[in-house]
């Protein structure tokens, strides 16, 4: 058979690990055994960050141990794996990723997290920014999505403000822990958007 519908892809998007990213006031890392006491203090046991999230496997220090175990093992076992740990003045504040690769769309997902403490202050517009920034000039993405509770207000500004455009809504796209489901709104950014206008 011939005709429109080809056999495989041409892969553009490129691999290269969770790299180091520098911004103007934050260090993007990978995640380090060391880091469990701050990742727990500063955010997994933060109530407010907690709020909108169904995956949260830092909210117990055993459980941000794990969380960091399992960067570390990724770090080592793929070159499509990326996972930062946000870091202000060597402190860890959050953490960032880049999720569901897919080098046939040059597509991913972007998640973030950060302590309370640290909210309206800049910092996830920053890193955000800088991560959308790597996954389309470095990696080569097309398009990167993120979601967000329809609740969380300061989530939208921060995608707002690095330029993401609303899609539309997921309805009951997201199980809570307590077994209930919430809506999530879809919003998108591409490689051949025009942010000047």
């Amino acid at each position: 058979m011939t005709g429109k519908y080809p056999i495989s892809y041409s892969r553009t998007t490129k691999s290269t690990g969770t790299v180091r990213i520098d911004t103007e006031r934050l260090a993007l890392r990978r995640f380090m055994e060391t880091d469990a006491d701050d990742l727990y203090e500063n955010y997994g046991s933060d109530d407010n960050v907690r709020r909108f999230i169904s995956f949260f496997p830092c909210s117990t220090r055993e459980g941000a141990r794990e969380f960091i175990d399992m960067h570390i093992q990724r770090y080592q076992a793929t070159r499509d794996f990326y996972g930062w740990a946000i870091t202000l003045d060597g402190v860890v504040i959050g953490s960032i990723g880049l999720f569901d690769i897919d080098h046939e769309s040059d597509s991913c997902e972007i998640g973030y997290s950060l302590g309370s403490r640290w909210w309206g202050l800049g910092y996830a517009t920053e890193a955000v920014s800088a991560v959308l920034d790597f996954a389309f000039n470095t990696l080569g993405a097309h398009r990167i999505q993120a979601t967000y509770h329809p609740d969380n207000i300061a989530s939208k500004r921060v995608l707002e403000k690095v330029n993401m455009r609303y899609e539309g809504v997921m309805r009951d796209g997201q199980k809570n822990p307590d077994g209930s489901f919430s809506d999530q709104i879809v919003c998108a950014r591409l490689s051949t958007d025009n942010l000047d206008g």
